[in-house]
């Protein structure tokens, strides 16, 4: 039997905001870069979209195709098992079912990839059919080879939401499309209002229901962090986007303190090059350093609190410059300080962390953030911007921007 949506009922703590149900669209479906992880608890910014949009109406969430290149970051066996046999269809939350597509090896080949499309087309849109989908908002975050899956939707509204720049020819046509784009910075909404006047911006957020600065002052320290000392902490993935060479200054810098980087060494698309490779083996060979790897989201409040300072340490590069860290807004609900490279959301909140234009001003800012009393004004300011970034605010805000466009083209 194919699964069902059923009736969403809200009883967290973010639901105790007033969410209004929007009344231009009855059903959201959802092109994801990023696969549903079932096992781990890994949570990316579509994954939270889909959430929120499911306490509205039901939701599709469509995944990638699956991978079948071992060397790649994305491969996992039982995810590719998964897809080729396991049901079509999953419901891992209430009011939220996750489309897995199929594929066969060779996608690189337009052949095969053309052939996989039409097919998932199919299907879906058959799914959606049967599922009753008719006024519903296309929500759209993944501008590769999707064309054939987005005429499958029967799309009232068509909203792009650009986590990264493409410069694909698909995602361009994809903004024009579009009745309104949102992307996570100012660095996109400047680069797609040429395209598309209809461009807003649409930060990341943060999860208040699991990032509670008092809730994780009850609970007790990770096993794998030092039993004493002071902690300058980074979590995410660690890939060629991160300044080495900062790192190894720190961990120099403060040798009586303990630098805690928490998050996969990525090997394969995004991985540190070659010399990054170096500094990182340097690094992880210092005694006060510690690479602690994956840890699902639900943990990381854990850790967060035990850090006594968070670091950003992000490269000057076009990707950071665009991007808009999850991990900021998480490290400011937990009311840490956090000393950060001049990528874009430090600049928009400099009075929140230590915007840091050198290694030797960063360096200076961690000894600063040190210092910094554990209470008081900088850390209720902090709170009080992670309860404005949270997950059901901005789509509250999105839903309002779009039900305000569909009024003006109304009149």
């Amino acid at each position: 039997m194919r699964p069902t949506m059923t009736a969403l009922s809200t009883g967290s703590a973010e639901s105790s905001e007033a969410f209004s149900r929007p009344k231009i669209f009855d059903s959201v479906v959802i092109m994801s870069p990023y696969f549903w992880n079932f096992r781990d608890d890994t949570w990316q910014t579509t994954h939270q979209v889909a959430r929120q949009f499911a306490r509205l109406h039901p939701t599709v969430l469509v995944e990638p195709a699956p991978v079948w290149n071992f060397g790649s970051e994305q491969f996992r066996l039982d995810r590719l098992l998964r897809d080729l046999f396991s049901a079509r269809v999953k419901s891992p939350l209430e009011n939220l079912l996750v489309f897995h597509r199929r594929g066969l090896p060779g996608g690189r080949y337009s052949a095969i990839r053309n052939f996989d499309l039409s097919r998932n087309a199919r299907s879906l849109r058959t799914f959606l059919r049967e599922q009753g989908f008719r006024r519903t908002l296309l929500w759209h975050s993944f501008p590769y080879w999707s064309g054939p899956l987005t005429e499958a939707v029967d799309a009232a509204i068509l909203a792009y939401h650009c986590l990264d720049y493409s410069q694909r020819p698909e995602e361009a046509e994809l903004v024009r499309r579009a009745d309104a784009v949102f992307c996570v910075s100012d660095t996109l909404v400047e680069r797609h209002k040429a395209l598309k006047q209809n461009t807003y911006l649409l930060p990341n957020g943060v999860d208040l229901d699991l990032f509670d600065a008092e809730r994780a002052k009850n609970q007790s320290r990770p096993s794998d962090l030092p039993l004493r000392g002071r902690i300058i902490g980074f979590l995410g993935s660690i890939n060629c986007h991160i300044d080495f060479d900062l790192l190894l200054r720190i961990a120099r810098a403060f040798q009586n303190d303990s630098l805690v980087l928490i998050g996969r060494i990525l090997t394969n698309e995004t991985a540190p090059r070659a010399a990054q490779m170096e500094m990182l083996k340097e690094l992880l060979s210092l005694p006060n350093v510690r690479q602690l790897g994956f840890k699902p989201t639900n943990q990381l409040p854990g850790y967060i609190h035990s850090f006594d300072v968070c670091l950003i340490p992000f490269l000057m590069n076009a990707f950071n410059q665009e991007c808009d860290p999850l991990k900021f807004y998480q490290y400011l609900a937990m009311g840490k300080p956090v000393v950060a490279t001049s990528v874009g959301v430090a600049r928009k909140y400099h009075h929140l962390c230590y915007l840091s234009a050198s290694a030797t001003e960063f360096l200076q800012n961690i000894s600063k953030a040190f210092d910094e009393p554990k209470t008081g004004s900088l850390y209720e300011a902090r709170l009080n911007l992670a309860r404005c970034h949270s997950w059901m605010t901005l789509l509250n805000s999105t839903c309002n921007t779009l039900e305000s466009l569909a009024g003006a083209s109304v009149a």
